[in-house]
């Protein structure tokens, strides 16, 4: 039987303790998310002057009708290659990166080394500013939490607390990717940690906060898409976006599936090098950035023009299909780059697509087509990674749009609903167990 006089008095031995262990991981916090947002501030400036450098680059090959596609194919191709071989430096660096950090959250994998930074850095800048449908936010996320190894490292943290540090710092390099503090810290106890717990979450509120402040500092303070005042939809528009999210949630799990059947065709082509099938990728994507520059890159510019409205019906089904083959196939070159940005562009177009048919065949239900984009890159984001409330909240700070809650909340659900059913697993898991058991043979 426990004395509980011995309990008491170990719980008071201990409580000093406990205190110097979150006083630490607090100033490891407040280290870490301060290079965090030096670092991803860097890193997002970069990919802005890159994506300048690409549509430039586009016009002046545009001076040669015949053959001047054949520039922005070398030219895409080189970068994906080079990005892909610095892989080779850390192999962990491939993909997004979040994976890993799950990973090393659950003690399956070892915390990064160090070198990871660079590598993502740069290879990132190099396969997103080729013109690679990949997000800035896989990168960031894998260099914060590479930032927060190192300094709890460096402040001789226990095995917990340099998890701990990892996740909170990873969610500071979403929070930046993104400008979205509360849905970084979100995106740490939903998707990583999936748990709370005192330390975790004062470590990713700071880490968030500090992160973005720098980084607002650096880039402005705008939200990353700007979408016109919305009003409170009717509550009878709760049945097409229930709908909505249901069809979300099948082309969620058949996004899921592509996108990792295409990484595990890549790896089957072993007679060629992975730079070789990086550039192969790389010069498709290089040939359609030639014919249609928009389709390129991270999305951000093309889902602001879908977020502005007034796009046709034909224009919308044809961005909708392009980056649903786009994304995956740029994924599948295993070159550093997340896949939540391409994830929102994708959403939107199909929500502004069923906004549309709503809207002419029952005008009551949808009087603003817009807000089914919206609530579509929510409710895809919910089916493809199984992250409602971090879904929700960063497709929220991104727009600045609050009046689309109830609509957002019933369209994930429905979204989550659905995949789960179909018995698709959230990608990252996939991802994951995939990256821990190694490549197919």
């Amino acid at each position: 039987m426990t004395d509980p006089v011995a309990a008491t008095s170990r719980t008071v031995a201990e409580a000093p303790q406990d205190r110097s262990r979150l006083l630490l991981v607090a100033l490891g916090a407040t280290l870490a998310g301060t290079l965090t947002g030096l670092v991803g501030g860097a890193f997002r400036y970069v990919l802005d002057a890159a994506d300048a450098a690409r549509h430039a680059f586009l016009h002046w090959s545009h001076q040669w009708p015949g053959f001047g596609w054949l520039w922005p194919v070398l030219a895409a191709a080189l970068c994906a290659a080079a990005a892909r071989g610095l892989v080779r430096i850390a192999p962990i660096a491939s993909g997004s990166g979040v994976q890993h950090v799950e990973a090393v959250m659950r003690g399956e994998e070892a915390p990064a080394p160090f070198r990871v930074l660079p590598v993502k850095f740069i290879g990132g800048s190099l396969a997103i500013g080729s013109g690679l449908a990949l997000g800035r936010e896989g990168p960031t996320v894998q260099m914060g939490s590479t930032i927060g190894v190192a300094i709890a490292r460096l402040l001789r943290m226990s095995v917990e607390d340099i998890r701990t540090l990892q996740a909170a710092t990873a969610g500071a390099g979403l929070a930046v990717a993104f400008n979205a503090p509360i849905g970084g810290a979100l995106f740490v106890f939903e998707e990583v940690a999936r748990s709370f717990g005192l330390r975790l979450t004062l470590a990713a509120l700071l880490a968030c906060a500090i992160a973005v402040g720098i980084a607002r500092v650096m880039l402005g303070d705008q939200p990353d898409f700007l979408v016109t005042t919305l009003s409170p939809p009717p509550l009878s528009s709760i049945v097409p976006h229930l709908l909505l999210g249901a069809l979300l949630g099948l082309l969620g799990a058949a996004y899921n599936r592509i996108t990792v059947w295409g990484l595990d065709l890549f790896d089957r082509l072993t007679a060629w090098p992975v730079e070789a099938r990086a550039a192969a990728v790389g010069g498709a994507v290089g040939f359609v950035a030639w014919i249609e520059p928009s389709f390129v890159g991270g999305g951000d510019t093309l889902n602001q023009q879908v977020l502005d409205g007034g796009v046709p019906f034909i224009t919308l089904a044809v961005v909708f299909v392009a980056r649903w083959l786009i994304g995956p196939w740029s994924y599948a070159a295993g070159t550093p780059g997340g896949l939540f940005a391409p994830l929102l562009v994708v959403g939107a177009a199909f929500g502004a697509l069923c906004g549309g048919v709503v809207h002419e065949v029952a005008p009551a239900l949808a009087p603003q087509p817009v807000a089914f984009a919206v609530v579509g890159m929510a409710a895809f984001f919910t089916a493809v990674v199984r992250a409602p409330l971090t879904g929700i909240t960063l497709v929220v700070e991104m727009t600045a749009t609050t009046t689309l809650l109830v609509p957002m909340l019933a369209a994930c659900f429905a979204a989550a609903a659905v995949a789960t059913v179909v018995r698709s697993e959230p990608i990252y898991d996939t991802l994951r167990t995939r990256s821990v058991a190694g490549p197919p043979s």
